[in-house]
């Protein structure tokens, strides 16, 4: 036990994981949404969470999405990656872009605030 606590705490991962993050995140651009493709009629779990891809951003990193044009908000937690489509910065999942109030728009102009990062 002892053993494990003194290896432990020679390499302290989690500290360096964090430390370097910033504080706060602020990004501004354009937002999709995404279904589960190859699934219609089958309910996965994962349609009805408010998730989200991001290109960068490690996942189980929560973000406050806002909606530019509506003013709604919604927080979602990374999960994915992506978008892969230019100018867009996350797409999200249906539930998250149905608070949004995006659903027929498709494509809206958000800002993302990192609320928390994933602890490693």
């Amino acid at each position: 036990m002892f053993l494990l606590f003194f290896l432990f705490s020679l390499f302290p991962f989690h500290k360096k994981a964090i430390s370097h993050m910033p504080t706060e995140v602020r990004l501004r651009g354009l937002a999709s949404w995404y279904a589960e493709p190859g699934h219609v009629g089958r309910k996965l779990v994962k349609e009805h969470k408010f998730t989200a891809a991001h290109r960068s951003l490690p996942f189980g990193t929560y973000v406050e999405v806002h909606n530019l044009k509506n003013n709604r908000t919604v927080i979602v937690c990374i999960d994915d990656r992506g978008p892969f489509i230019k100018n867009r910065i996350i797409d999200l999942s249906k539930p998250a872009a149905e608070k949004l109030e995006m659903i027929h728009s498709g494509i809206v102009p958000v800002e993302l605030k990192v609320i928390r990062y994933a602890a490693y």
